[in-house]
């Protein structure tokens, strides 16, 4: 008995996507190649670094500390000096950094900045700027601080101040969290005190992007203060 053969003397040719998506998957080193690539979290825009502050005792000790013991307690934070570049790396550093049990006195605080721009006044990515500061009860404060800083490292900020000058392209420097009487202050940190239309959109910007649970209840709750206007800045950054 004769079987029926299979006729392909008239199929069409594959076309090269055809081609492609029957082939056969990588193996070996290309394979781990191919997987790492899709498992590699895309990088930040900015690279950014976490620092620990450890706040002062009183009041007269701040006053008395030249600039350098000031930025003498100001540290690095986490592993590889607190340097994030992706998501992962992000969450490496907040999922192992307790802000309740680490952050207790006046003062201790928590930076986040653009990696290479130090949390100082007298830095001078800093020394032009200033920063809008939330003042934010502690029941809200942790959950507050987690969504400024995903919209600090997902370029939410920034797109807010952007202007035409290319000399001021990374114009958010940072972010800060630190412990106050009654409260956290959280301060979010610009190079240029005289954008006010930027300054104007970066707060509505936040407002419009903070969870309903934790935006601020009154105006007095937010402000913006050029950094040359705080008492101690001349001592910092001189004339």
């Amino acid at each position: 008995m004769a079987f029926p053969r299979l006729a392909t003397s008239n199929l069409p040719t594959a076309t090269s996507e055809e081609t492609k998506n029957t082939m056969s998957p990588a193996r070996g080193a290309p394979m781990k190649n191919q997987i790492l690539q899709k498992l590699r979290a895309p990088e930040f825009v900015h690279a950014w670094q976490f620092w620990f502050e450890k706040g002062q005792s009183t009041a007269s000790a701040v006053k008395a500390e030249s600039a350098d013991d000031y930025a003498s307690h100001v540290k690095p934070l986490g592993d590889d000096d607190g340097k994030i570049r992706t998501i992962r790396d992000y969450f490496q550093i907040t999922n192992n950094f307790s802000l309740s049990e680490n952050l207790k006195a006046r003062g201790d605080s928590v930076h986040m900045f653009h990696l290479g721009v130090k949390p100082l006044w007298e830095d001078p990515r800093n020394a032009r700027g200033g920063a809008y500061y939330f003042r934010v009860s502690k029941d809200r404060a942790e959950q507050f601080w987690e969504q400024v800083c995903l919209m600090a490292v997902g370029d939410v900020l920034q797109a807010a101040v952007a202007t035409n000058r290319n000399s001021f392209n990374d114009e958010i420097t940072g972010v800060t969290y630190s412990i106050r009487w009654n409260a956290v202050q959280i301060a979010i940190w610009n190079r240029d005190a005289d954008n006010e239309a930027g300054i104007q959109r970066l707060l509505e910007t936040v407002l419009e992007e903070l969870s309903e649970e934790v935006k601020p209840r009154r105006k007095e709750e937010y402000w913006y203060k050029a950094h040359k206007a705080h008492k101690g800045f001349v001592g910092a950054v001189g004339n």
